[in-house]
């Protein structure tokens, strides 16, 4: 599966849950997933984010390193960061956290689109996730 790094960010997992909203069913042959993460300040981000369907919720709970990618980066305020993989069935498991410290609440915001539709969109003060089923 490509990932494609477009700007410079990295996540930690943290707050905000997002709807569970109505997409894409499994699909063998897959669906584009797109997750993209804004802030508005610089600051050294952590990101994860779903990068392969798993096998199973007891697979990924075994191992989610197999399944999740961790980056921890510099994000510039403003730029966004933007991975791209392909899911059989993101509406099981499409999800990107991000957060990171700084004095001042770098103010996140994350988004999942998939095959190019938003679906998910959420703010957050020093952390964000979205995702398109409760976690």
């Amino acid at each position: 599966m490509a990932t494609n790094v477009v700007a410079v960010a990295t996540f930690v997992g943290a707050a905000l849950g997002g709807a569970t909203p109505v997409i894409a069913h499994a699909d063998p042959a897959g669906h584009q997933v797109t997750y993209t993460v804004t802030t508005t300040s610089d600051l050294t981000a952590n990101i994860r984010y779903m990068n392969t369907d798993p096998p199973s919720m007891a697979a990924f709970n075994a191992d989610s390193s197999k399944y999740m990618i961790t980056v921890h980066t510099p994000i510039t305020g403003g730029q966004p960061l933007v991975y791209t993989t392909t899911l059989a069935d993101p509406n099981q498991w499409a999800i990107v956290t991000a957060s990171g410290g700084l004095r001042v609440n770098p103010e996140f915001h994350c988004e999942i689109a998939v095959d190019g539709r938003v679906v998910v969109s959420q703010s957050g003060g020093s952390g964000v996730q979205c995702a398109t089923r409760p976690w």
